[in-house]
Formats: C-alpha cells, structure tokens, sequence
C-alpha cells in the first residue's frame, strides 16, 4: 500500500478513536472526524462511505486481531476449554480498544461479530461441521453463552468464570460431538 494512503488511513482511524472514545459514534461528524485528522471531507469519503462504514471495518478488524491471535478454530471442537482460556486473554489483551469500538450498549454487536468469525473458522478448518445444525447451535450456545457470562461475572471473580465457562463449554462440546 502507497505509505501516503497509509499515514491518511491511520490518521482517520486515530481520529476516529480519539472522538468515539469521548462521545457516542451519532455524534461524530464527517466534518470533525476530518479537522481531527487534518485531511478534507474528500479525503474521508476516498477511504469510507460514512463514519458508520469506518466505525464497522475498525470492529472488524479488531475481532479479527483477537481471533488471529488463536490459529487453530478447531480446537473449539477438540478443547473448547483450552480455546474459550484463549480467546478470553485474546479479548482482555485488547480491552481498551474493545471498550471504545464497543462500548456497554453495543456488546451484542461484538459477540454477534465474534459468532461470524469464528464460525467462518471453524467451518473453513472443518468443513463437514457446516451442514450440522445441531453442532451450529451449540457453537452459538457456546460463544453468546461464554461471551455474556465473562462480560457479567469479570468483575466478581474473573478467575471463577473463567473455569466455569471453561466447563461447561467442554460440556457442551462433548454433548455435541459424543465424546463422553
């Protein structure tokens, strides 16, 4: 990529963080996401449709980054505890940004992005799971489930909820695939 293109892209993206970090993404204008940035309204619109269009492609990419931190999907399959341990430390590892792009009235908006891209994963490791509709119901189970319950319990005793979720997700995945 051209590194003028980059430095702008990075300067919008900066731009865009420091306002969404201050106020909700409603209010956040074109206008002041540019003077931010320093670039036209032109420039904006080179790169982005509209603010909601930069503000989708950053959550994105941000579940993307979590998830690539976890190279084998499969292993929801064959140790979801171990998977569901690492993608929590995934999430934690990148918790400011987290909050910023998704914050509290948005957190169903991250765990719908985070179904996707995970299943897009495991579906890609293990094709022949796709056609299951049962395994594909127990893989949403298992992601809202241990996504929402982290969220309730991490201030109580992350620690606790971590094993907990950790369980019941071998639970599940064991009830799914019939190992016992």
């Amino acid at each position: 990529m051209d590194l003028r293109i980059q430095k702008t892209n990075n300067a919008i993206v900066n731009a865009f963080i420091k306002l969404r970090s201050k106020k909700p993404l409603n209010k956040i204008t074109v206008t002041e996401l540019s003077k931010e940035a320093m670039i036209s309204k032109a420039t904006f619109y080179l790169h982005y449709r509209d603010i909601y269009d930069l503000s989708e492609q950053l959550q994105d990419r941000l579940v993307l980054d979590i998830l690539n931190d976890m190279p084998h999907p499969d292993r929801i399959t064959t140790h979801p505890d171990e998977y569901t341990k690492e993608l929590i430390a995934a999430f934690n590892a990148n918790t400011a940004l987290t909050n910023i792009l998704f914050p509290d009235e948005e957190k169903n908006l991250l765990a719908q992005r985070l179904e996707k891209h995970i299943k897009d994963a495991v579906y890609r490791a293990m094709p022949s799971l796709q056609t299951s509709l049962e395994f594909d119901i127990a893989l949403s189970m298992l992601i809202h489930g241990a996504f929402h319950t982290y969220q309730s319990h991490m201030n109580k005793d992350p620690d606790a909820a971590i094993e907990c979720i950790c369980k019941i997700s071998l639970l599940l995945t064991d009830a799914v695939t019939g190992r016992s």
